[in-house]
């Protein structure tokens, strides 16, 4: 059986244990004090009839009022007074057994479903066994009633089980979610250190081999700017995508509209936007997905094509949106030696991006495009 299926039989049984049973059982348990010897009474058997009634009910109410929420610390006092009300049964039924019904078994449901395990076992088997014993040398034995008592005593130990493993599905589903956001703020923090930090180091390197080389100052200098600006523009990043975290993500195609600008200021090539289709607005996750792999895909061509041109296709399809970033291949020398990004940049790169985009069933595609690279990302929206 599964869980939901689990859970709603456990409903079921307790709607009808704590509703539609105390009911009916009272209302049977009156008439059949009514009806049969010894009648109550205040003397005699009458009045230990009485007396023990009162003391079974105000038990067995007591008990399940106090230390109903787990962690109380009256828990411990209103397990006593339910353990209470259940030895109260078997004096009852010795006394008076033709009056004695199921609504003697509702203390015992609560007293299950708050006891460990074992315990449980040990109460519910010597209660049975207990009225079983008295049944039985007070005449003929009653078999139904020994029944239900056993019946109810496997029913409140497998309610207390689905609880506890219905519990046990909401802290794993909990620490799980945990995770997942952990590892979202991980990659989110990544992307943006390999965009600021990767494009930092191009142009440091870049300082660096003008000033080794007494090469151009000026040129030098404003590649330590750029530097700079980017180190800036990478705290705003940090910034932002914390807001993305709480679902607070701009306009797709604002945000690539200010990476273009990026593109060129840090490299004084072009890059072309195009946006067709009706924008709508996104999900943080689509949305999100568009936004870093536009990044990460313009961060890799200023890396890896120096002197390339690029260009940003963001299409509003029917059911989906599709971005496409292409580059028009390297024209210039690398840097030269002694910087060495590596492919992704060490972290996620590519396969973060497809990472990305498969946690919402969206695609990426990604690969050669004439002398360029191509990458084409589908997300649902």
């Amino acid at each position: 059986m599964s869980l939901g299926g689990a859970v709603s039989g456990e409903r079921i049984m307790r709607v009808f244990v704590l509703g539609v049973l105390p009911l009916w059982g009272l209302a049977a348990y009156v008439r059949s004090l009514l009806g049969h010897a010894p009648e109550p009474a205040l003397h005699g058997r009458g009045l230990a009839v009485v007396v023990l009634n009162v003391v079974m009910f105000a038990l067995g109410g007591a008990g399940m009022l106090v230390g109903r929420e787990k962690g109380s610390p009256w828990r411990g006092h209103g397990i006593a007074l339910l353990l209470a009300s259940v030895a109260t049964v078997v004096p009852l039924y010795a006394v008076a057994r033709d009056t004695v019904t199921f609504i003697a078994m509702i203390p015992l449901w609560v007293l299950l479903r708050r006891i460990p395990l074992l315990w449980g076992v040990g109460v519910g088997a010597l209660t049975t066994l207990a009225v079983a014993v008295v049944s039985a040398t007070h005449g003929e034995a009653d078999l139904g009633l020994v029944a239900a008592f056993a019946g109810m005593t496997l029913g409140g130990l497998a309610s207390r089980q689905a609880s506890i493993a219905q519990e046990a599905t909401r802290r794993a589903e909990a620490a799980n979610a945990a995770l997942a956001e952990r590892s979202h703020i991980a990659r989110e923090i990544h992307d943006i250190l390999a965009h600021s930090l990767s494009a930092q180091i191009v142009h440091l390197e870049g300082a660096r081999l003008l000033l080794s080389r007494d090469g151009d100052r000026v040129q030098a200098l404003e590649r330590v700017e750029r530097a700079g600006n980017l180190a800036r523009s990478g705290l705003e990043e940090t910034r932002r995508a914390l807001a993305t975290l709480r679902g607070e993500i701009p306009e797709p195609k604002e945000v690539i509209a200010g990476l273009a600008e990026e593109f060129y200021a840090g490299t004084g090539r072009p890059c072309d936007v195009r946006v067709t289709g009706t924008p709508r607005e996104l999900s943080p996750q689509a949305g999100l997905a568009v936004v870093r792999t536009a990044q990460e895909a313009l961060t890799n061509v200023r890396k890896h094509a120096p002197g390339a041109r690029a260009h940003v296709s963001l299409r509003y399809l029917s059911g989906s949106v599709e971005l496409e970033v292409t580059d028009t291949g390297a024209t210039e020398p690398a840097l030269g030696p002694g910087l060495d990004l590596g492919a992704d940049g060490g972290g996620y790169g590519l396969a973060g991006m497809r990472e990305r985009a498969e946690l919402i069933d969206g695609t990426l595609e990604t690969g050669p495009d004439g002398k360029g690279f191509r990458v084409s990302l589908r997300v649902p929206a």
